[in-house]
């Protein structure tokens, strides 16, 4: 059956889908600016704006450090933002900004071959990395013997380290884990010398003028448990990420304890 000719009315009827066609298919995808090429060009303003430039990295090197802040600075844009609006919004947030870089330059460069001002950055601005970080950097301080450099890093870890209620005699951080070896420097440290920075016998005396019962149950198991500066019994429970440190009494100091004039008193 041959096919019918359309009607003038029924082309005219056509004509407006073709032309919404067309105009779908003409229209044009967004261009967006693009941060990297645009790095490339402000970097050296940049690096000295935010004041880096004196580590003095290659532009390569300095490209990479920054790239990701950069790139996040300028955003999602159709129009090429200026240099000094990127400035601005970096150092809005400077710390963190500063944070960023240190972790960059370690990810790319070996602590053992960064500059003494390279390293003091890092050093300085590694914050919350620093748990992870702080074995190595003190390791290449001491190392180099740089003992300020190490006293920033002792600051950062008591900010942002695992605070420990222990300090180990080797390095001095706060960083003794409840396995008695220190976090930064891998040293072991004794029963006997945790025992001297709690003042064990001292503490437990205090301890029976208000609980001899707990006292005496102490006593006779040999240990305790101390934990944000507070003495447990021996058994107490705890959740498995509590930092709880299992001290264990010698003979001489359970026969000392005994004779107190604490536990005759009370019999």
């Amino acid at each position: 059956m041959p096919r019918r000719k359309k009607s003038d009315k029924e082309k005219v009827k056509e004509e407006p889908k073709e032309k919404v066609q067309k105009k779908k298919a003409s229209k044009k995808k967004d261009v967006y600016t693009d941060p990297i090429q645009l790095l490339d060009e402000y970097l050296d303003e940049v690096i000295t704006a935010i004041g880096i430039s004196y580590l003095n990295f290659t532009r390569e090197d300095f490209k990479e450090i920054i790239k990701d802040p950069f790139a996040s600075a300028v955003g999602q844009v159709k129009s090429k933002p200026k240099s000094r609006t990127i400035i601005n919004r970096l150092n809005a947030s400077r710390d963190s900004l500063m944070e960023v870089v240190s972790y960059n330059i370690i990810r790319m460069k070996d602590i053992s071959n960064l500059t003494d001002d390279q390293l003091e950055f890092v050093v300085s601005n590694v914050k919350r990395g620093i748990i992870s970080l702080a074995p190595r950097l003190y390791e290449e301080c001491k190392r180099r013997r740089k003992e300020d450099l190490i006293d920033i890093l002792r600051s950062n870890w008591n900010m942002y380290g695992i605070l420990s209620p222990f300090t180990c005699p080797r390095c001095g951080f706060n960083a003794v884990m409840p396995d008695y070896s220190c976090k930064v420097c891998s040293s072991d440290v004794s029963m006997k010398e945790v025992k001297k920075q709690l003042n064990v016998m001292q503490l437990l005396k205090d301890y029976a003028s208000f609980d001899v019962n707990m006292f005496k149950d102490i006593v006779k198991s040999g240990f305790f448990y101390y934990k944000d500066g507070v003495i447990y019994p021996p058994s107490s429970t705890f959740q498995p990420n509590d930092m709880v440190f299992e001290i264990v009494l010698s003979k001489d100091e359970k026969s000392s304890l005994l004779n107190t004039s604490d536990i005759s008193h009370h019999g």
